[in-house]
């Protein structure tokens, strides 16, 4: 049997933000493990790439859209940055949630108009530790304690995930 020290060890993972919560549980694996290569430190998580004309996020699940729900497919990340504005201005977890959910009712009702169902699946505000959903009184605005919102909204048959993170993002991204 060879020696697995002979050959070359990555030095660097990345992963994107979209699907964060898995690079996060890798980067805790990594960690926990003491993995030699890469370390917590050199596993990357880097932003979700968006479509420059409406910042939907990057997926292959978009070729399963309709050219109607396409349409409708942004207002997840719409969403998610009216909450982030709540947040930023200082509301509660469940307001900034509200927030979120009124644009997805009102793309809903749009959809409904133009035959496209939309239903929601999840808003939450997440630790970035743990991913455990957070009640109100976990959530620190004045500290920049990051906090991940994310969301994920069924567009006729397919389900799409997005998520923006609060607070400090260096906490996080730039680990």
């Amino acid at each position: 049997m060879s020696d697995p020290c002979l050959y070359p060890q990555p030095t660097n993972a990345y992963f994107g933000q979209k699907d964060i919560q898995q690079a996060l549980l890798l980067r805790r694996l990594v960690g926990d493990l003491h993995l030699s290569h890469p370390t917590p430190n050199h596993l990357h998580i880097i932003p979700t790439a968006r479509d420059a004309a409406d910042s939907l996020a990057l997926s292959s699940r978009n070729t399963y859209l309709t050219p109607t729900e396409r349409q409708f497919a942004p207002a997840l990340y719409a969403a998610l940055q009216d909450a982030a504005r709540a947040w930023a201005a200082g509301a509660s977890k469940r307001e900034t949630v509200q927030h979120a959910l009124k644009r997805l009712e009102a793309a809903r009702d749009e959809g409904v108009k133009r035959g496209v169902e939309i239903r929601v699946d999840y808003v939450e505000l997440n630790d970035p530790d743990t991913f455990g959903v957070l009640r109100d009184e976990q959530v620190q605005h004045a500290d920049g304690t990051p906090v991940i919102l994310s969301g994920a909204v069924w567009f006729g048959r397919t389900r799409l995930i997005d998520n923006i993170i609060l607070g400090n993002q260096a906490g996080i991204i730039a680990k």
